[in-house]
């Protein structure tokens, strides 16, 4: 019980980065809209076709334990919007089914 706890904790700071990366750094706002956050934890949205998920840095933990498992030297302030965006996407649906395009100076696409 207590080494669950611990590791909780240890990644706690990974999943409120990764919830507000995905919210505030506009990783999920190019496919869901945001109806409630509150600013660190847990937050509800509704996808492009009308689905309503809460999500929560409880929720997220699993995305995380395999992400620093395959990534240990990793801080929280590593995790930007664009992992937030796919490890919720893998989280909610299983695999990164919205892409967004992005156009780096002359017309290159990432």
């Amino acid at each position: 019980m207590r080494a669950d706890r611990a590791a909780r904790m240890s990644l706690l700071p990974f999943a409120q980065r990764l919830l507000i990366e995905a919210v505030e750094g506009c990783g999920i706002r190019h496919w869901a809209r945001v109806e409630e956050w509150d600013g660190v934890g847990r937050t509800t949205i509704t996808d492009l076709g009308g689905e309503r998920y809460v999500i929560g840095v409880d929720t997220v933990l699993q995305t995380l334990r395999e992400h620093l498992d395959d990534h240990p030297g990793l801080k929280p302030n590593d995790i930007d919007s664009y992992f937030a965006d796919e490890a919720v996407q893998l989280l909610l649906f299983g695999d990164v089914i919205y892409r967004l395009e992005l156009h780096r100076g002359r017309g290159l696409t990432a």
